[in-house]
């Protein structure tokens, strides 16, 4: 450690101090919660298989194998690649079909940008399963404590979180698979602050799906630079022309960003990973677990529908932006698409959100007898607005009213998917890529991750050459 290091720890500034947790916890730490990380990681890869076949990721897949000559693997290509690229193309595939997870700190999706820069670089490193389950748990506790620092304001100002503070703690997590120091992670860290973009309004556009790309793509970049000397000014999180001044409106110090002692969980324990039950845009999800539920309970008809209001806060009326969807994107991030699906089917698939299938939906008439409104109260940038609930009633046309009130949404901590459900859906997404076989197999390769030597076992069944 320098002289100069040393001293900003002494004062205390955040960079210095999560460069240092980084760079200094014990691998014992995060081998408790390898199960937790496998399935993060499990679910991330099912998502990752599942959109390597869209046209968007086919297209950044084309413009990444460009650059030969690399030692990674991009899932559905022959050719590999350079770890960076590898992890642009794989990035896209991980966030193009809003399948990929959520995480509540960041108000965004943290496996996105981890996974595929962390299994681009390790393949090209030839790293152990152990140790990317362990630099995963690390990038992720980065992402949690930018994340209560800067949110909800970085978000409801118009941030991709994904992109904009998961190009930070991939960074991190790239630094701690590399071995580096406290000087090389808060070096990764500060280049990758110089790195961070990526707005909102790129929701229902194929660019969103590429900013996940770009932050694991720009966050192994990063880690190498740092490794090689490269460096930033070592304080790149609080100050003047600071990312928390540039970024949010939130009144943060130099204890804003918190990292956990030793005898304290992990952020992947608490608050936890939420997992996506629904290929949709998370500000859906509460609402769409409302009237499933309402509709199991009661058994109530399309035709028995008179009109659906639903009530959720601000950030997620601001997500969901289109009314009358035009394509499978756009789709996702409609409220009264996805609950008419719900109303109409019981269920939201992933063929539902085929371009071809939207323009066409046999629920369209149902969807103009959905409203959404704001919850009054949730326009704050408050952290208290959080814990608002998401208000679902349903009026039939004998004059019923059915009503669901709740916050905690399905897949989360509090409201856990079954193993059942975490199955079908990796085995969705990997249904048009792989066969059953290798979809098994696969599913006992990331199983056995804490005791694989290499990540390669794993990367090169999705080649397609080696299966």
């Amino acid at each position: 450690m320098t002289v100069h290091q040393q001293t900003i720890i002494e004062k205390g500034l955040p960079t210095a101090r999560i460069a240092s947790w980084v760079a200094d916890l014990p691998a014992e730490h995060t081998s408790r919660v390898q199960p937790l990380a496998v399935e993060g990681i499990r679910d991330l890869l099912g998502c990752m298989i599942g959109g390597s076949s869209e046209p968007t990721t086919l297209r950044a897949a084309k413009v990444a194998s460009s650059w030969g000559g690399g030692r990674a693997s991009i899932v559905g290509q022959a050719q590999a690649v350079p770890a960076p690229w590898a992890a642009f193309a794989n990035g896209t595939a991980a966030h193009v079909l809003d399948f990929d997870d959520s995480f509540e700190p960041l108000t965004g999706h943290p496996s996105a940008p981890l996974v595929p820069a962390l299994l681009a670089l390790g393949e090209e490193a030839g790293a152990s399963g152990a140790a990317i389950l362990d630099a995963y748990c690390v990038g992720l506790e980065v992402i949690a404590s930018l994340g209560r620092a800067l949110n909800p304001s970085h978000y409801m100002t118009g941030w991709h979180s994904t992109a904009t503070v998961g190009v930070i703690g991939a960074a991190a997590a790239c630094a701690r698979l590399m071995k580096l120091n406290a000087d090389g992670v808060n070096a990764a860290i500060s280049i990758a602050v110089s790195r961070s973009s990526g707005s909102r309004l790129q929701l229902g556009f194929p660019m969103k799906s590429v900013h996940a790309g770009f932050a694991a793509h720009d966050a192994v970049v990063a880690a190498m630079l740092a490794a090689n000397g490269i460096t930033g000014n070592l304080e790149p999180l609080i100050g003047k022309r600071s990312f928390s001044e540039l970024y949010s409106s939130a009144r943060v110090d130099t204890d804003s960003f918190t990292m956990p002692s030793l005898d304290q969980p992990l952020a992947i324990e608490s608050p936890g990973i939420t997992f996506k039950p629904y290929p949709t845009c998370g500000s859906t999800h509460r609402s769409l677990d409302a009237l499933l539920a309402l509709r199991e309970k009661h058994g109530f008809t399309v035709d028995e529908v008179e009109a659906v209001d639903l009530t959720i806060p601000a950030l997620n009326v601001n997500n969901l932006i289109y009314n009358t969807p035009a394509s499978g994107m756009e789709a996702r991030f409609s409220m009264p698409y996805c609950a008419a699906l719900a109303i109409s089917n019981g269920a939201l698939k992933l063929a539902d959100f085929e371009d071809a299938v939207v323009a066409t939906s046999p629920v369209r008439p149902l969807m103009s007898r959905i409203r959404m409104h704001t919850l009054a109260g949730s326009e704050t940038t408050d952290k208290d607005y959080l814990e608002l609930p998401a208000h679902t009633a349903v009026r039939l046309k004998s004059g019923s009213v059915l009503e669901d009130s709740r916050y905690p949404r399905r897949g989360s901590i509090e409201s856990p998917m079954s193993e059942a459900a975490h199955r079908a859906k990796f085995l969705d997404c990997a249904s048009g890529t792989l066969s059953s076989s290798q979809s098994e197999h696969l599913l006992n390769v990331i199983a056995r991750l804490p005791f694989s030597e290499t990540v390669s076992s794993l990367m090169s069944i999705l080649r397609p050459t080696a299966r």
